[in-house]
């Protein structure tokens, strides 16, 4: 199980290099982040986009050409189409969104001739590196599901639970989230948390709770002071949350209010996805890139 990116990181380093399309790569952070990752032999960059416009970028960061694969597209739709094609040809290959609106992509990721669908409900899943909790936290969904039902929340459990096992979370503490840790019917999301619950608590793959609030599922001293004796509370590694208010609030307030290192990546396709916010940093998206790498393949 890894505590940290850089652990993240040095696995992949270990394993076997993937082709990695960029959809419209036209922006400084993220070049330098593909460049790091091929220089560190992660992956073999694969580029669509307006090709006299990457190149000139590539130029003036003093990045040298050679190992790179170009495509051209005049259009953000044509730099979506175009990727998308190029990673379902590939088991192994990655995607990753560039300088585009994340619709553009995705219209093209869900079209059943050439898209990259499985039948299973999409799922963003963010990865936070916070200095102060002792482990890599998952949060899902601040992206992609806006108010997700009750089945959709269990189908976002399986994207998430399919996902930490990959990379070596065997059997993880997943905590579902709500305002408040007891039931309360004027608050439909500790029903729901609940109702999942006593669904899911049999299975042996992982451990489950809720509702639990944040800081029941994340501190141990907040959990005993308010007399939550669980497994999963005060030391969750996924957080659940009601909806995509809460799950981007929690996520953006992580990152720029408690240092935190975000990653992001789409889950539910047939290929990894690395699906990062415009406002990221150079360092999340290398670590977004490596984090699609390690998922791709077995355990260090």
């Amino acid at each position: 199980m890894f505590r940290d990116f850089t652990q993240v990181l040095d696995c992949a380093k270990k394993l076997e290099t993937k082709d990695l399309v960029v959809a419209n790569p036209e922006d400084k952070s993220i070049l330098i982040a593909i460049n790091d990752a091929f220089e560190m032999g992660l992956i073999r960059p694969v580029l669509v986009g307006d090709r006299l416009r990457i190149l000139d970028l590539l130029m003036e960061l003093g990045i040298r050409k050679e190992g790179y694969e170009i495509y051209n597209a005049s259009s953000y739709e044509e730099a979506a189409l175009v990727s998308v094609k190029l990673v379902s040809k590939h088991e192994n290959a990655i995607l990753m969104k560039g300088q585009l609106q994340s619709s553009v992509l995705l219209k093209e990721v869900l079209d059943k001739d050439h898209g990259l669908t499985t039948g299973n409900l999409l799922s963003h899943i963010g990865v936070i590196d916070i200095p102060s909790y002792h482990k890599l936290l998952f949060i899902t969904d601040s992206v992609m599901n806006i108010l997700p039902s009750e089945e959709q929340k269990i189908e976002i459990l399986k994207n998430t639970f399919k996902f930490v096992n990959s990379l070596g979370i065997f059997i993880p503490k997943i905590a579902l989230i709500s305002a408040i840790e007891v039931v309360n019917n004027n608050i439909p999301s500790t029903v729901e948390a609940k109702n999942i619950v006593d669904k899911l608590k049999d299975n042996e793959g992982y451990y489950i709770g809720g509702p639990f609030s944040v800081d029941v599922a994340i501190s141990h001293e907040s959990a005993k002071t308010k007399g939550v004796n669980h497994v999963v509370a005060g030391d969750a590694d996924v957080l659940i949350f009601p909806n995509i208010e809460s799950a981007n609030t929690f996520y953006k307030s992580t990152t720029f209010l408690a240092n935190g290192t975000p990653v992001g990546l789409l889950l539910g396709a047939s290929n990894p996805i690395v699906l990062t916010s415009r406002s990221d940093s150079y360092k999340s998206k290398l670590y977004s890139i490596a984090l699609a790498v390690v998922s791709t393949d077995i355990i260090c």
